[in-house]
């Protein structure tokens, strides 16, 4: 993305091409490093701008002509105006501002009301094979000044969603971290049940040979290659 944005004009920084296509693609852990290296300067809860999700299915393009992108694969490009993405860090320890959450991706619907703007969409082409030159619209609200309401919303609803009472949960989403313990909860319950029910049914001697039958090739194969070995 930031090499389509300096391409283009969206993005000013003073780099070269060759040293933005050599940037690794770890977006999340680039953030964070620089959040912790920069803790005087950034302080959480901080977001950037949010981008159409078919950055992600697009590449400089290889002529590097302004205006144009190709496909990532196959000279294929996503729909656009549909998600828009962004990172997000909600939370800083009050002991020690270098002691941050995860940064997090956040994804969320394009809703036309509130994101089609002039000053959001941004239109470029896609040269396909035959010559044909396809028109590519996204989103990007590379403009600080223009408000963005949907965000802002989403923001204050996920710092108040953080907990700072629960370790494990820190700079998280409260709901997601319940539903994730009750979820790991039941699967440890059902995992019993499956568990000890496939031991009774191993050790069932009326049910050998069903087993032996009903059993998946690999499962057989398995059992025969154990056997093996156990009589070398």
């Amino acid at each position: 993305m930031i090499p389509i944005m300096c391409n283009n004009d969206l993005l000013k920084a003073n780099i070269s091409q060759e040293a933005l296509e050599k940037l690794p693609n770890t977006d999340r852990m680039i953030l964070q490093s620089a959040s912790i290296l920069n803790a005087d300067k950034i302080v959480p809860p901080w977001s950037l701008i949010e981008y159409d999700s078919a950055f992600r299915t697009m590449v400089l393009d290889k002529q590097k002509r302004k205006g144009y992108v190709a496909g990532a694969i196959k000279n294929k490009i996503g729909l656009e105006k549909v998600f828009l993405k962004t990172y997000v860090q909600l939370s800083q320890a009050k002991t020690d501002p270098m002691l941050r959450s995860n940064v997090l991706l956040v994804d969320r619907l394009v809703y036309p009301e509130y994101d089609y703007k002039p000053e959001t969409v941004v239109e470029f082409w896609n040269e396909l094979s035959d010559g044909t030159k396809e028109p590519v619209e996204v989103i990007l609200f590379v403009d600080k000044n223009v408000p963005n309401r949907l965000q802002s919303l989403t923001m204050s609803v996920l710092v108040a969603m953080a907990p700072s009472n629960i370790p494990e949960a820190f700079g998280h989403n409260t709901p997601l971290f319940i539903a994730d313990k009750i979820a790991k909860w039941n699967y440890s319950q059902f995992k019993r049940v499956v568990d000890t029910t496939a031991e009774w049914i191993l050790n069932n001697h009326k049910l050998r040979r069903f087993i032996f039958y009903m059993s998946t090739f690999r499962e057989r194969r398995t059992a025969i290659e154990a056997a093996r070995r156990e009589q070398i």
